[in-house]
């Protein structure tokens, strides 16, 4: 397995945000996180990114033991993460935002140009205006930036994190069909979203977390047809 997380215990300011929450995610898998805000999702990202402590049990990652290591080793790993609310350098360029994600080996410019071809490539748009400031883009052209940062890392599994809060429903459809093709180019993506519906379609497979716990695991397909998950979270 690519991504092994067992009994994983995670408090912060003395509450215990996730309890007991195991899960993993296979070379290839394209995984799905759903369940209400304040849940614990993005805390796990967090946590296996190691910027959360960890109260009790393991990360593995490519089999080694990541419990514990800082979060600059870990992304050097292969394990990216793409942060709820994008996060970009508002004042700096497109690319200059994208050349961050390269920096473990910025001195390779032939390998930071075939990677900036490959972002280009996955985000036309982002390529057109590489030169305009970040804070002059939509929101859904950061995000754009922010996933293509990430794919400048060589990541072996892309963490994202509600990649659609707040963008409009056209925007989000093309940034799941770019999930999608990622997936298909190789890249192992564990994906934690608000947006149920569209998550789910688009999964190998699903997790559903309330209240900090791992209650219910399966297919995609499988959870679309779940009795508790139509009525919790898509509104049937």
């Amino acid at each position: 397995m690519l991504l092994t997380i067992n009994n994983l215990d995670i408090t912060l300011g003395g509450l215990q945000i996730l309890q007991d929450v195991s899960l993993h995610v296979d070379e290839g898998e394209l995984v799905v996180v759903v369940g209400a805000n304040g849940t614990g999702k993005s805390t796990l990202l967090r946590s296996i990114s190691g910027m959360n402590p960890i109260a009790g049990g393991e990360i593995l990652f490519c089999g080694e033991k990541i419990t514990g290591l800082p979060s600059s080793l870990i992304a050097r790993k292969g394990l990216c993460m793409v942060p709820e609310g994008r996060q970009l350098f508002p004042e700096l360029s497109a690319r200059d935002n994208l050349l961050i994600g390269a920096y473990p080996y910025r001195k390779d410019k032939a390998r930071v140009q075939k990677n900036l071809d490959f972002a280009y490539q996955m985000f036309p748009a982002i390529r057109k205006y590489e030169d305009r400031m970040a804070n002059t883009f939509s929101g859904g052209e950061q995000q754009m930036i922010s996933i293509a940062r990430g794919l400048m890392s060589e990541p072996k599994l892309m963490m994202i994190d509600e990649m659609s809060l707040g963008l409009a429903p056209m925007i989000i459809a093309d940034l799941f069909k770019v999930i999608k093709r990622l997936n298909a180019q190789g890249i192992s993506i564990l994906l934690v979203e608000q947006n149920a519906r569209q998550a789910l379609r688009i999964a190998d497979r699903a997790y559903v977390m309330e209240n900090g716990r791992m209650v219910m695991e399966g297919s995609g397909k499988e959870l679309l047809e779940n009795e508790h998950v139509k009525v919790a979270y898509l509104g049937m």
